[in-house]
């Protein structure tokens, strides 16, 4: 039961309004409290004991690369080339905001980062082109769930450490999921554009200009393959493929400004700020999601779960498992649910000999639909101050998104060949 209040202690500080940060720690502190152990020598153990671990060093690494390519003007090439291929249907620059969001996943790897960053562009031409300002919003946040789940991903990473599986193995296994639901979501808003008339056939294909496009966005749709490619091939570790897209992007943002004769130095400044800022959010996350874990593993709280589903077919198990999944994901901060999700449910998944590779792109899935729903819904209020639109309004035009990312979802979880096809053929499983 300690486990129990302690969760619960910690559902009602994130309902009261506390920072999450500070949810984690005062819960960690509740529970000592309730275990007898409230030793501040454990807290510091268990806060350090979480950054331990060599491949977190990637974090900071790709959220570096990410910030980097997008001052190298990353989002307007990649939504260039993508809008070049379809802009001669109707329904164009929907079908190119899908487009460029799935590129865009392969490069920064957060659903929200990629949501500003394409939303920015895609979101006022789309409003200027006829679309309603609440259908552009909701193609762009649907659309940028798949951030995490193709990679790069920093949810593989920390899901991985905590699970104890190859991140490669991982990075391999979100592609076909990651681009079902670009697909899914593609469909569905090329549907819509159709049957409301929406947008303009701007004008005919062009062959030329789709080369010119691809030329141009070509810098950019490197990383993907540097990072996938170089690690599943053993030419460098995880960590090493971070720091050499870093880099990379570092040398692609300089040289291009050198080439306009206009290096963004300042830009670059503030790309390494932003970098350092989010890499210390996410490393307090993961030390406080550590010593929240490590309480609730000492208060039984994982075999607790473990017995009470004794039972249940792994159908329903895998069901109920998506229930609470979508919860983390409509409350917590991604990263978080990760460590904390894992830390819970785990050791009933391995009960159940689920492949944990599989549970992880489940895991992770499941989350991401998480970030379109209320009461929090993020992607959602990102797209909706970006459209001009209330929340509720936003919310609303999402729904038929939701409901097919959800269907999605359930392919993914009850067909593990989905997740498991790509790293069996190419990564040796």
């Amino acid at each position: 039961m300690i486990g129990v209040f302690t969760l619960l202690s910690f559902i009602v500080l994130l309902l009261i309004g506390v920072p999450l940060a500070f949810g984690i720690g005062t819960a960690s502190l509740i529970g000592l409290w309730l275990l007898g152990t409230p030793s501040w020598t454990i807290v510091a153990m268990q806060f350090f004991e979480g950054l331990k671990s060599f491949p977190l060093v990637a974090i900071p690494l790709f959220l570096l690369m990410a910030n980097l390519m997008t001052v190298g003007g990353v989002t307007n090439a990649l939504v260039g080339f993508a809008t070049s291929l379809i802009g001669h249907v109707r329904g164009s620059l929907a079908l190119g905001n899908v487009t460029a969001s799935t590129l865009f996943a392969g490069i920064s790897g957060s659903c929200l980062a990629d949501t500003t960053a394409v939303g920015s562009v895609m979101i006022p031409a789309m409003i200027k082109e006829g679309y309603p300002p609440a259908f552009a919003g909701a193609v762009t946040a649907a659309a940028n769930i798949v951030g995490p789940i193709i990679p790069p991903s920093i949810l593989m990473i920390l899901y991985g450490f905590a699970a104890e599986q190859s991140v490669a193995q991982l990075f391999l296994a979100g592609i076909v999921p990651g681009l079902l639901l670009s697909i899914v979501c593609a469909a569905l808003a090329f549907y819509l554009s159709q049957k409301h008339g929406y947008g303009a056939i701007s004008h005919g294909f062009s062959f030329r200009n789709a080369v010119y496009s691809f030329v141009a966005a070509l810098p950019a749709l490197i990383i993907p393959a540097l990072i996938v490619v170089g690690v599943v091939w053993g030419v460098f570790t995880l960590t090493e493929s971070a720091g050499a897209a870093a880099l990379y992007a570092l040398v692609y943002a300089i040289a291009r400004g050198a080439i306009r004769r206009n290096v963004p130095w300042r830009e670059l400044g503030d790309a390494f700020y932003r970098t350092a800022i989010d890499t210390a959010v996410v490393m307090i996350l993961i030390g406080g999601s550590n010593l929240l874990s490590w309480v609730l593993a000492r208060s039984q709280l994982p075999q607790l779960i473990v017995s009470s589903m004794h039972g249940f077919s792994t159908g329903t198990t895998l069901f109920l498992i998506n229930l609470l999944l979508l919860m983390f994901g409509m409350f917590l901060e991604p990263a978080a649910s990760v460590l904390l999700a894992s830390s819970i449910l785990l050791p009933l998944v391995k009960s159940l000999n689920i492949d944990l590779i599989h549970f992880g792109i489940i895991m992770i899935v499941n989350l991401q639909i998480g970030v379109l729903l209320p009461p929090i819904g993020a992607a959602a209020l990102v797209a909706s101050r970006m459209a001009g639109i209330s929340f509720e309004t936003q919310v609303r035009a999402l729904i038929p998104f939701i409901a097919l990312g959800l269907v999605t979802l359930m392919f993914v979880t009850y067909i593990p060949a989905l997740s498991l096809w790509v790293p069996s053929y190419f990564g040796g499983r």
